[in-house]
């Protein structure tokens, strides 16, 4: 067993309960006003944690009519109207326009199957790619998705999905895209659907805000977080994304204290000094030499990468080595 993904493991095995079926159990009031909502969601959170050490015999209580995942919904629902959901903060009302992310109220999704070419722990995962995103990467591997609409994202399809894949194997549903955060609206009218009791996989760029991370948290059993740069430059040179350190730290903080902790490193050429070694530094001072830490050398030059001549090739063997070399010194626990 990894440790870190501890719980996890025990829902695989029937000894656990999901966060998002606890909190279909939980009773909670109808709101008037988004101020409202926030405050029956603060007082419930209380109720949520000390549920969380639940045994799976808590499943054979029927999912209430309106709970605290309702309540969720319905707030994020409330929050688009002026939509904070990542750190770039557009403030657009969704129902009418779109933001940077260029996402409505309607979400689109390019594919869903079980997947096998994820970390060893989760595999069979079944991934859902929404479509669209947050950042702006230069260097997108998945810009297909990023910046297309494909099948528009019926809930309860997608909820019976991912029970039927359950029925197939899963080990989790892995939320993913493109980025999960801007649909996170959707994703929490899917998991009212869902029947199965199956981890849930928030796949990442963690640049969402604390609004968000406030009502997702509890219904996220594992933080999928991809952490690219090491340095604010990098970050808005190549994905167009301000203060990034600053957001992306906090939230993989709050991510360690609310759920449990997978960490993606995609290593690029010459950023070697600039990125992987301060985020290996500050992953093992602040979040443990133990920490999963999945360091990838896939990376090539995709999309727009070639108008950016530092990066428009592919990793050398030495930068593979320096990098590795890096990150096994400071983490015990590499994928």
């Amino acid at each position: 067993m990894i440790r870190g993904l501890e719980r996890y493991y025990l829902i695989n095995s029937g000894e656990a309960v999901a966060k998002f079926q606890i909190a279909k159990r939980i009773p909670a009031d109808k709101f008037e006003s988004l101020e409202e909502g926030l405050k029956i969601h603060l007082k419930l959170k209380d109720d949520f944690r000390k549920k969380l050490n639940e045994d799976v015999n808590f499943l054979k209580e029927k999912p209430v009519d309106y709970s605290f995942l309702h309540l969720k919904r319905d707030i994020l629902l409330e929050m688009l109207k002026n939509c904070n959901f990542c750190e770039r903060r557009c403030g657009v009302n969704r129902y009418e326009k779109k933001g940077f992310c260029k996402c409505g109220i309607v979400s689109y999704f390019s594919s869903e199957f079980l997947h096998l070419g994820e970390e060893p722990e989760l595999i069979p995962s079944h991934t859902i790619f929404f479509n669209r995103c947050t950042f702006a990467c230069v260097f997108c591997q998945n810009y297909d998705i990023v910046y297309s609409d494909d099948y528009v994202a019926h809930t309860r399809d997608l909820a019976y999905m991912i029970d039927h894949r359950y029925k197939q194997g899963s080990r989790n549903v892995n939320f993913v895209g493109g980025n999960p955060d801007q649909h996170a609206h959707t994703i929490a009218e899917i998991l009212l659907d869902v029947e199965s009791n199956i981890p849930v996989v928030w796949n990442s760029n963690m640049y969402h805000s604390s609004e968000l991370a406030e009502i997702i948290e509890d219904f996220v059993d594992i933080w999928l977080g991809d952490f690219k740069y090491g340095d604010n430059k990098c970050a808005l040179r190549y994905s167009k994304v301000p203060r990034y350190l600053e957001i992306v730290q906090r939230n993989f903080l709050r991510a360690k204290d609310n759920g449990e902790l997978l960490i993606r490193h995609l290593v690029m050429p010459e950023h070697i000094e600039c990125c992987t070694k301060k985020i290996v530094d500050w992953v093992a001072e602040n979040l443990g030499m133990e920490v999963r830490f999945n360091l990838m050398f896939q990376y090539y030059p995709a999309f727009k990468a070639y108008e950016y001549p530092e990066i428009a090739r592919r990793l050398s063997s030495e930068e593979m080595k320096r990098a590795y070399i890096l990150a096994s010194k400071k983490l015990k626990n590499l994928v």
